[in-house]
């Protein structure tokens, strides 16, 4: 008995380790059904809505089944203590003829677009990184990162640095709107810099909080 033909038309948003569990849950209550219903008649239906998981077996036997916790040295009755530990939620109709069970699908892990971005003291060491979402976001936290890493190392610098702090991003803004990396080796008196940014794809992290640079919304830099 196997799922893989049932669940195709929604195998782009269910992964395989819920397929592998789906399947075993299948087996495990049909072969409960099998073993301890009233009927060879038994049936099963799998249903997918809104990121969960719905099996049902229907055996006709108005009895519900119960959670065995055999020994160590038993070789059977585990079947419903496996759909209880593996099945987010699972129980029987009110006549008790079918058992159904449900599994929670995460939500597909979908790469998101943004930029890379560093400023570098000439000798390659590293002042500032960031990841931002959008072209206009990394040319913004570039430009107050070099006035902020400017005033840190001498507060005169800033005077040398404020041609690039408004003139200066035109070509590594157009850059980055075309896909591509820019790197951009500002001076300031007698201290060289290298901004460089390039075009990522970032991946959430499962089961966490989303990034600040992935936020749908985010606070605009000033």
């Amino acid at each position: 008995m196997s799922l893989a033909g049932v669940m195709r038309p929604a195998s782009r948003s269910i992964s395989c380790s819920c397929i592998d569990t789906a399947n075993l849950l299948i087996s495990e209550l049909a072969t409960n059904a099998i073993r301890y219903g009233e009927t060879e008649d038994v049936s099963f239906s799998v249903s997918y809505w809104q990121g969960e998981v719905r099996i049902e077996v229907a055996d006709g036997t108005p009895d519900r089944p119960q959670v065995k916790r055999p020994g160590a040295d038993e070789e059977s009755g585990r079947g419903m203590l496996i759909v209880e530990a593996l099945a987010e939620d699972w129980g029987t109709s009110e006549d008790g003829t079918l058992t159904w069970c449900t599994i929670a699908v995460p939500e597909p892990v979908v790469p998101r677009p943004g930029f890379w971005c560093e400023w570098r003291q000439e000798d390659g060491q590293q002042l500032s990184l960031a990841a931002m979402s959008t072209p206009d976001r990394a040319i913004r936290w570039a430009r107050i990162q070099m006035r902020v890493i400017a005033s840190a190392i001498d507060a005169s610098v800033v005077g040398y640095v404020w041609d690039w702090l408004s003139d200066g991003w035109h070509e590594p803004a157009e850059a980055l709107k075309n896909g591509e990396e820019f790197t951009l080796p500002p001076s300031a008196g007698p201290y060289k810099f290298v901004w460089h940014a390039r075009p990522v794809r970032f991946v959430p992290l499962v089961g966490g909080n989303p990034l600040p640079h992935l936020a749908e919304e985010g606070p605009e830099w000033d």
